[in-house]
């Protein structure tokens, strides 16, 4: 893939959510990411939202249609055997699937950039 994430505008974060959730009430299950690049290559990390830290991608890709993204393995898991994230932009998000060994895994997502004056969901408390 050959366009840098600076060349195309996905630098920055995201929030990865359910496609059916609300874009202006952010639930709190939800992965938040971190995406950069310049034209020879994409990075990008989770973000902990409790304490900013970030946990690096294996791998991102975009063509500046399909974005892909890979989660780095723990260390019990061949690296080849993790899912991609693969979404295909529309209009200002990107929507997609985990797809693993050519086949979807789990429900269709959004990546929608934060919203300003979007309501955060406070975590869930268990008694």
């Amino acid at each position: 893939m050959s366009e840098g994430a600076n060349d195309i505008g996905i630098s920055g974060d995201w929030h990865l959510l359910d496609l059916a959730a609300s874009e202006q009430e952010i639930p709190f299950h939800r992965m938040d990411l971190r995406l950069a690049g310049d034209r020879s290559a994409c990075r990008g990390a989770i973000v902990n939202r409790n304490n900013g830290t970030e946990i690096p991608l294996a791998a991102v890709l975009f063509d500046g249609t399909e974005l892909r993204v890979q989660m780095s393995a723990p260390p019990n898991r061949a690296q080849s055997a993790m899912p991609w994230l693969v979404m295909r932009r529309n209009g200002a998000r990107f929507d997609g699937q985990w797809r693993q060994d050519g086949q979807s895994v789990g429900p269709t997502m959004k990546l929608i950039r934060p919203q300003p004056g979007a309501a955060y969901a406070p975590p869930i408390s268990h008694p």
